[in-house]
């Protein structure tokens, strides 16, 4: 063994990519939707999660599903501007179980603008696939409308009260859903 190199039985973790030598392979890509006017170097954006020949997002309804025509997103067609659409590859994880884990935490009722939203949901959706985290670039309006109203209430404000938090979302936690993940994963063989 060379330097750098570890014994495969020193990490119980496998990646979930490389887990498609032994189990069939699901194409991944997550597409983000640049809207509003934004900040300079900070924008809102929609995202969401394509496994396969279908995408995957949130939002009030819950989880929302969509045949997935080539080049048509379809909760992005509502957007002036064109999705940015990067390819993760190949993952373990099926839509179908994508879904079924990620169904408790992402209910119907459930969504926040600010707290627990599109984004939150396409972070999740990429860990559970491949244990990946969405860029934070993605995130990084919403994590500062969250911080600026959970101290003086300014997106309230701003909005005229079109912005209310969610009590729905009070227990919403990215880490929670990500032990919940791992768990998940390890009991079923993904690591």
């Amino acid at each position: 063994m060379g330097v750098g190199q570890a014994k495969a039985s020193e990490s119980p973790r496998r990646a979930a990519a490389l887990m498609t030598l032994y189990r069939g392979a699901y194409d991944v890509e997550v597409a983000s939707t640049s809207f509003g006017p934004g900040l300079p170097g900070l924008r809102a954006y929609h995202s969401s999660v394509r496994v396969d020949d279908v995408e995957y997002s949130f939002s009030m309804m819950g989880i929302f599903m969509a045949p997935f025509e080539p080049g048509a997103w379809a909760s992005h067609q509502c957007y002036a501007n064109k999705p940015k659409i990067t390819k993760y590859g190949p993952s373990a994880v099926s839509g179908q179980q994508l879904v079924r884990l990620l169904q408790q935490f992402f209910q119907r009722d459930s969504y926040d603008l600010l707290r627990k939203n599109c984004n939150s949901f396409a972070d999740m959706a990429l860990y559970c696939l491949l244990d990946l985290r969405l860029n934070p670039n993605v995130c990084g309006l919403e994590k500062i409308g969250h911080a600026a109203d959970k101290k003086s209430h300014i997106i309230q404000l701003a909005t005229d009260g079109g912005y209310r938090p969610n009590p729905a979302a009070d227990s919403f936690s990215p880490e929670k859903v990500i032990h919940c993940i791992d768990d998940y994963k390890t009991q079923r063989g993904f690591r």
